[in-house]
This record gives structure tokens, sequence and C-alpha cells, in this order.
């Protein structure tokens, strides 16, 4: 037995710079093979995977994420909830899937496919040399993504992935995660009010040293901070009404 998986995991931080070397398609292709790999509920397979590397779809991209590494990497991959394709089974076999597609559980699974795609693609570049960012930037207009993408009817853009050979000046650093006894609970949740806000106390202090190390003092908020900021506003509040239009969250 080895570690060697572990420890690539355990190195695992955003890129967010990268050199202007694209992806060879036979990389993009052993990434995506790599990503079909993974485990799918029931196996529906109720994702897709829309590699981008023309320019200009980037940079349309780019204006909907607001941050330039959507354009400037190495590859872009943008990671879509898909029962177009169950829909054109059900016409097919004249069954009535609009239950299932339409519901909550629907969205679970469809979501949940897709993130375990991802997740096996991130670790698959990682392996490879490469570095690797999540976008969920690309949510801030939905209905733009699915211009740009040509989406059709019971698809969902759920979010992207820049890969790519990580700049020279490239600097990131894997972030202090929470204490493994604060998200592990055996057998039963452990809901102790007092226990976790001493957890979180501790947590924010390493945070806080963190950043300050990281930016020489510039930088010293807690990740109780970052949460309040976060959750404290309201963001993208038209994700119900795209999902209804995709014909998503119906039931």
């Amino acid at each position: 037995m080895t570690n060697y998986v572990y420890d690539l995991m355990k190195k695992h931080h955003s890129v967010r710079k990268f050199k202007n070397n694209p992806l060879s398609d036979d990389v993009v292709k052993r990434l995506v093979e790599a990503g079909q790999s993974a485990s799918s509920s029931s196996y529906l397979q109720t994702y897709s995977i829309i590699g981008v590397n023309d320019p200009q779809v980037k940079n349309d991209l780019k204006e909907v994420s607001g941050q330039p590494y959507v354009a400037d990497n190495g590859y872009l991959f943008v990671f879509v909830m898909d029962f177009y394709r169950h829909s054109l089974i059900a016409e097919e076999k004249k069954t009535d899937m609009d239950v299932s597609i339409g519901s909550t559980e629907g969205l679970l699974v469809g979501t949940i496919d897709a993130t375990l795609v991802a997740q096996n693609m991130a670790v698959a570049a990682e392996d490879m040399g490469y570095g690797i960012v999540y976008l969920g930037s690309l949510r801030n207009d939905v209905h733009r993504v699915k211009e740009v993408l040509n989406l059709p009817e019971h698809t969902f853009p759920l979010f992207g992935m820049a890969v790519g050979e990580p700049a020279d000046d490239e600097n990131g650093a894997p972030k202090p995660r929470l204490p493994f006894e604060h998200v592990f609970h055996e057998n039963q949740y452990n809901s102790d009010e007092e226990a976790q806000r001493n957890v979180l106390a501790s947590y924010d202090k390493t945070v806080s040293d963190y950043y300050n190390k990281r930016t020489d003092g510039e930088r010293s908020e807690t990740w109780s901070d970052q949460i309040a900021r976060a959750l404290g506003s309201k963001q993208r509040l038209d994700m119900l009404d795209e999902l209804n239009k995709s014909g998503f969250l119906k039931r």
C-alpha cells in the first residue's frame, strides 16, 4: 500500500495563474475518461462536459464570471447537469420521465453525478502536473451561459474548471481545513454548541495566522469573517427561476 494519492490530494490548492500552454487533445480525452470512471447514481450518467478552447467563447464566459483565468488557462471545462439524452429516451420508449427529471431528487442526482466526475478529473489533472481551479462564478448569469454554450432543455450549467500548467510565479499553497474532529462525527452528529464554538475559535486563529503569514500581515481575516460575508449577502437569486426554465425543481 502506498500513500501516493493521499499525498497528492493533501497538496491541492486552487491555481489562478497559468502558463499560456494549451492542453493537447490527448490530455483532454484522458481527463474526461478519468471523469467518466466516477461512480454514477443508478448508472444514469446525468452529466455532460463542455470543453472550451475557442478564445471568443472563453471571453464570453469570462464576462459572466469576472475572473481572468476563465480565459487565461490551458483549457476550460464546463460541467453540465444533463437529462437531455434521458428526455430523448423517454420519447423513444414512450415513458413519462418528467416526474423524475423535474424532482428535487433529480436535481440532487444530476448535481452529485457531475461533481463526482469533476473531482476525478481534478485529481487526474494534478497527477499529470497541471493545476486547477473550480469556477462557480459561471452561475453569475446562467441564462447567458446557456446561450453561449447552446444548452438545450433539461440541462443546467453547474460550474466550470480551468486547467493548465501553473505559471512560474504561481505561489499558491493549501489552505488549512477544518479540524478532522470537527467534520467527522462517529455514529451520531455532535451538535454540542460549546464544543462547536471552541473548535471554530481555534480554527479562526489558524486561518488568520495563515493569511498573516502568506500576505506579510496585509490580510488577517478569520474563516468566520469570510463565512459571514459570503452567506450574509444575497447572491444569485435567479437560480430557482433558471432551474425551472430548464425543466428542473418542479416538485
